[in-house]
């Protein structure tokens, strides 16, 4: 990963930490200047701009593959903006960070809580941009009435690039929206990204495989101080398909294996049921989604079947009680807002929200929320396929009212009141 700004070589780098192989100097000849950028001078901040200097002219040459071994070639750049202060990476630490704008290390609305608590299940596929929208507007709504400053959007992944830097930039008004690449439980231990967790106004977690995200995230610095960063600054919080379904008190891991509603429900102990309820060391950051599981790309992958076989599991498991359990699947291209006043929030286990689903231009997608009703017959067991009744389901569109209805599944045979299940 090189990072660097295009601007002007080195112009709002503070410190840098180069990592390189001999390789590359001879590939590309310019070993002479290279070893000027780090012996001919012991000022750091000269030998980071003599580097990019050199490297923006090299890459000008007819040198054959050095594009490639630029890719192909361990060299690692950390590079932080003025602002947040230098980065050290842990030994194992494998963190990337990119940014679009200057980070600034304060919160929107200072040390005044935010009016409201904020998040968004976003279900997979292209994504919502107005989703985007509502979190950076809501990040500046301060408890007191007035409006925050500017703040960081903070993006979270376990591996890929920055592209959401410059397109959440365009979606509102932020300082800055800085990536954060997490691919291993050692780099979520990594100090460098506490400043970051700190200081960020929302935080966004990307698709992937949440599988990854449990395996590398659970138990770490990373997720406890996003924990904290939502609970005790209450900062929106977003998710999309994985992101989306590790946000609740019970994740599906798909680890070690993904399944179909159709399997699940034959078997609702096959070890693809993967559910975990010890991810977040605290249930879940925001309460509304206690006593909770989530799925994604809800309608498109036809996983009504499976969502009902996880609510199904956390009872039977009695990992929650009968009345509090719940289940949320979102379908592609669609966005679930979630909202609440914690000020007003009783000892209830999931206090109640305000909800409202939006979509892309011309997608018809939806929420549903699982729940069960009075007199329902649950019967699992290993091997054996799902009995489970009266599950009533409360369909959310983006256009037209809220629905009521009722699936039933008997003998792992779903159905529905309505003649349709989605």
């Amino acid at each position: 990963m090189l990072y660097f700004d295009k601007r002007e070589p080195g112009a709002v780098v503070k410190r840098i930490y180069l990592f390189t192989s001999v390789k590359l100097y001879k590939k590309v000849g310019h070993a002479p200047f290279v070893e000027r950028c780090f012996l001919g001078s012991k000022n750091e901040e000269m030998k980071m701009k003599l580097f990019a200097q050199w490297l923006f002219s090299a890459r000008k040459q007819p040198h054959s593959g050095i594009k490639d071994l630029m890719t192909a070639t361990t060299v690692v750049v950390v590079a932080l903006a003025t602002g947040i202060g230098p980065v050290k990476a842990a030994n194992k630490s494998q963190l990337s960070i990119y940014q679009h704008g200057k980070p600034v290390d304060y919160l929107p609305c200072g040390g005044v809580p935010l009016r409201t608590r904020t998040a968004v299940l976003m279900g997979g596929g292209i994504d919502v941009k107005d989703a985007y929208s509502w979190m950076i507007a809501k990040m500046t709504q301060c408890g007191d009435g007035s409006m925050g400053r500017l703040g960081n959007f903070v993006v979270i992944r376990a591996g890929g690039n920055p592209s959401y830097d410059s397109y959440i930039n365009k979606l509102g008004a932020v300082a800055s929206v800085v990536t954060l690449v997490v691919p291993t439980i050692e780099t979520a231990n990594d100090p460098a990204i506490e400043p970051y967790i700190r200081n960020a106004g929302a935080i966004w977690l990307t698709g992937g495989d949440q599988g990854d995200y449990y395996n590398f995230w659970k138990g770490s610095l990373l997720e406890r101080l996003v924990s904290e960063q939502v609970k005790n600054r209450s900062v929106p919080i977003g998710g999309t398909s994985a992101g989306m379904m590790i946000l609740s008190e019970f994740v599906y891991t798909a680890d070690p294996c993904t399944i179909t509603s159709l399997d699940a429900l034959a078997d609702p102990y096959s070890r693809c049921v993967a559910l975990r309820r010890d991810f977040w060391r605290d249930r879940t950051p925001f309460p509304p989604l206690v006593s909770t599981v989530t799925d994604s790309h809800f309608d498109t992958r036809d996983r009504m079947g499976r969502l009902v076989t996880f609510l199904a599991r956390v009872i039977n498991d009695k990992w929650t009680n009968t009345p509090n359990a719940r289940a949320i699947g979102v379908d592609q291209e669609t966005a679930l807002l979630m909202e609440y006043d914690d000020k007003t929030v009783s000892s209830a286990a999931a206090p109640k929200y305000s909800y409202k689903s939006i979509v892309n231009p011309g997608v018809s997608g939806a929420a549903y929320v699982l729940s069960v009703g009075s007199g329902s017959q649950l019967v699992v067991s290993p091997g054996q396929p799902l009995t489970f009744t009266n599950v009533k389901v409360q369909k959310i569109p983006a256009v037209g009212n809220e629905t009521g209805y009722q699936v039933n599944v008997i003998n792992g045979e779903l159905t529905s009141t309505v003649g349709t299940i989605y």
